[in-house]
């Protein structure tokens, strides 16, 4: 049967209205002359038994088809009336929204708009569309950008917009991998007592000196000293490179503790404990020089009783490179094991071994080495329980803020060799963890694949197909060299002919940029069909909103012959209703496959 839609701007109101209404009609299981069927879902709502054409005056004559004239001449007028009746519900229901188009419809014809409620999720997008391309002016997009229409504008908008996201995601991406790192665990200049002791070259060397690590390869190659004591390079590298060097540098318990020693118990500045980190360093070595107020009565510096802060610090400041760090679990080793008074406050390490060997000598009748707290020495002298951390205990100390300070300064200038080294925890190795297991989980998917991928035993040649299969090519804008390429593909594949139809969608009647036609008229060119042959329009209920869940297409079916192979096909062009002005027919790849899902329901 071949059925026309009249155009909208026909004249004649009854005749017109019927025989757009009868239009959708034609029963469930119509089929077209070429043997094709589509479901109708407008059959419970429209007469369209008799098929029509319009003429130009707009009255509705019968259609024939090879000769054979319908069997019903025309509609009685109880039909006709029904049918005006029929139209005129259906239009009030479909035309809500005016005429228009975005504001560029073809003259004398006009395009029916609906207003639809717009969903929260649209809402949300839109909103978040505009502030993401808030930077970018509509006059921009409409003057450079070509882009007059607004619909047009707004899908560039949204386009943009997922752009920006996912350049937003990659960011994310990279501040995981990279900057949460760094935030976790920043980067720290620190060395071990065995990184130290690699720098022990004329070219690299290497001291460590209350915690911190110096670089005196450059300081070395100078005059230092005064006359009387004049080091050499050969002495200095032998002897200090590598080292921590504490014990070359003793301060006197009363400049560091001036709250706990006084002028009383240390006239002369000779009170003095001697530290080292874990180089046993003799003081009395006679390369060995200590820089004590006593050493050099001749030298001015020496002789001030603050010369490692006043004179020596600010020297060596200029080649500083970092702080000594301790891993944890060697503190812990020499507290266990080896009976040695390391300690760790606030991740801070204090080596009171020198103290404590001080304190606990015969020679301390009056208790005159036992110048920290009491209450201090007990949670520092616990006899091997616990572990070498005391900040629990240390915070636990019930005592005024300047005591605390004082015994803390005390320690720090007298016993501080380091900090406890986290290099290693899980807090800095986090991110590390974190990219190792989604590298296993990548490497979990890639050896899934591969044994799935892998034949056992001899290989066997494949059975015959018999089951029948359907290569669906949904078409839009394609130019013809890739649907030639897409469609002789599909024709040469291994597996029979008899057995496989190419179900083919136009979607929509669009000329694709380059291309001289619409897309349907390429694909059917390539297929072979006539191009005199106009099969009738097909009413069906398309995946949209509104009014544009009627849709039309048209049925094109015949055999594909190529390199030996002939291949049934089967081409449905979507040409959509006579009151679509732009993209009519176009619905979508979705819609597409629920096209073809309904053909299999039937």
């Amino acid at each position: 049967m071949d059925r026309r839609r009249m155009p909208s701007y026909y004249n004649g109101a009854a005749n017109d209205a019927g025989s757009a209404v009868e239009d959708f009609g034609g029963g469930r299981n119509n089929t077209a002359p070429n043997g094709d069927g589509f479901d109708n879902p407008f059959e419970d709502r429209y007469y369209g038994t008799t098929p029509r054409t319009m003429n130009s005056s707009g009255n509705a004559n019968n259609a024939h088809f090879g000769g054979n004239t319908h069997p019903h001449a025309m509609a009685s007028q109880n039909e006709k009336e029904r049918l005006e009746d029929l139209a005129h519900k259906e239009t009030s229901k479909v035309v809500t929204g005016g005429t228009g188009g975005e504001g560029n419809v073809d003259k004398g014809q006009h395009e029916h708009v609906e207003d639809l409620e717009t969903t929260k999720s649209r809402r949300c997008w839109v909103a978040l569309t505009w502030m993401l391309t808030c930077c970018i002016p509509t006059p921009a997009l409409s003057l450079c950008g070509r882009m007059k229409r607004p619909d047009v504008r707004m899908a560039w908008r949204e386009k943009f917009a997922i752009c920006v996201i996912i350049v937003f995601l990659w960011f994310i991406l990279l501040f995981v991998i990279i900057g949460l790192g760094l935030i976790l665990c920043p980067k720290e200049y620190v060395w071990t007592l065995d990184d130290i002791a690699g720098h022990n070259t004329r070219k690299s060397s290497y001291v460590a000196l209350r915690g911190t690590v110096y670089d005196i390869t450059d300081f070395m190659k100078q005059k230092h000293g005064d006359s009387a004591y004049t080091a050499t390079t050969d002495d200095f590298i032998a002897y200090y490179a590598g080292l921590d060097v504490n014990a070359s540098f003793p301060i006197p318990a009363r400049v560091a503790c001036p709250q706990f020693v006084t002028q009383k118990d240390d006239p002369n500045y000779l009170f003095l404990y001697p530290v080292q980190g874990t180089v046993d360093v003799d003081p009395n070595d006679e390369i060995m020089f200590k820089h004590t107020i006593n050493r050099d009565p001749t030298s001015k510096e020496l002789q001030d009783i603050n010369f490692y802060a006043k004179y020596a610090l600010p020297v060596l400041d200029k080649f500083k490179k970092g702080g000594v760090v301790w891993k944890f679990s060697w503190v812990n080793s020499m507290y266990k094991d080896q009976s040695q008074y390391w300690r760790v406050i606030n991740k801070e390490v204090f080596n009171l071994q020198p103290y404590f060997a001080a304190a606990k000598n015969d020679l301390n009748v009056n208790k005159k080495y036992n110048i920290l707290d009491s209450r201090l020495e007990t949670i520092m002298d616990q006899g091997g329980y616990g572990t070498a951390d005391v900040t629990k205990d240390w915070d636990a100390i019930n005592w005024d803020p300047q005591t605390r300070m004082a015994n803390y300064n005390c320690m720090k200038n007298l016993f501080y060799v380091g900090d406890v080294d986290d290099r290693q925890s899980v807090r800095c190795l986090f991110t590390n963890y974190m990219l190792l297991a989604f590298a296993c989980l990548l490497m979990l998917v890639v050896l899934v694949k591969f044994l799935t991928a892998l034949q056992f035993g001899n290989k066997r040649r494949p059975v015959p197909p018999s089951k029948f299969v359907i290569c669906q090519v949904p078409c839009y804008t394609e130019d013809d060299e890739s649907l030639q390429k897409t469609i002789n593909s599909l024709a040469g594949l291994e597996y029979e002919d008899n057995h496989k139809l190419m179900f083919i969608v136009c979607d929509g009647n669009i000329i694709g940029s380059g291309n001289d036609k619409p897309t349907p008229r390429i694909v059917l060119d390539t297929l072979g069909v006539d191009p005199e042959y106009d099969p009738p329009g097909r009413d069906y209920l398309a995946i949209a909103e509104g009014s544009r869940r009627h849709n039309i297409a048209k049925v094109y079916s015949g055999l594909y012959e190529y390199e030996g192979h002939v291949v049934p096909f089967m081409v449905a062009v979507k040409v959509g209703t006579p009151d679509e002005a732009n993209r009519s027919g176009n619905r979508g790849k979705r819609d597409s496959q629920i096209l073809l899902m309904s053909f299999l329901n039937k």
